[in-house]
């Protein structure tokens, strides 16, 4: 009896072992590399280049015009962010404002759509429809994944977690 129980303590004190953070890494919550672009655009070219299966060659002539396009792009969210931030910082404007506001952000979006059609037909000059059809879900996937990461956990106080915006239809 007194070898059963000791092989049970043994087997806890094993699995205890192996639960505990491994380097003392709860010490230590923020672990993760600081964000830096050039990170960001190597591990999205080497996603994409993955996932879409792209040669070296097409590697190679595809992502000069892929940071251009992204480039364009997020010097048109910039301005779309400014005048959102313009419109929280001032409570007092009037429905002319936030309707410029409105029409200026859409505007943005429908540039945007514009730029990445124009980019889309150039990625076909070196890559194949199928090819660009895959960069194109490669892309999203990749945004899901990065954001997946900043996500808080899924769990609160051992219930799914639901953010507040969200209306609750539990009874």
């Amino acid at each position: 009896m007194k070898k059963y129980i000791l092989a049970i303590i043994t087997l806890f004190i094993c699995l205890f072992m192996n639960a505990q953070a491994p380097n003392n890494a709860w010490k230590n919550k923020d672990s993760r590399k600081p964000f830096t672009p050039e990170l960001y655009m190597k591990k999205l070219n080497e996603f994409v280049t993955r996932e879409a299966k792209l040669t070296p060659t097409e590697s190679a002539k595809f992502f000069p015009m892929l940071v251009e396009m992204l480039g364009k792009q997020f010097a048109l969210e910039k301005q779309q962010r400014e005048a959102l931030f313009k419109a929280r910082r001032n409570p007092k404007m009037d429905e002319d404002e936030y309707e410029k506001i409105i029409a200026k952000v859409l505007n943005t979006d429908v540039e945007m759509a514009k730029i990445e059609q124009t980019y889309y037909k150039k990625f076909h000059t070196v890559l194949t429809w199928k090819k660009v059809f895959a960069v194109r879900m490669a892309l999203n996937k990749f945004k899901m994944e990065a954001l997946n990461q900043f996500q808080p956990a899924p769990t609160r106080n051992n219930r799914t977690f639901i953010p507040q915006w969200i209306p609750n239809k539990r009874p």
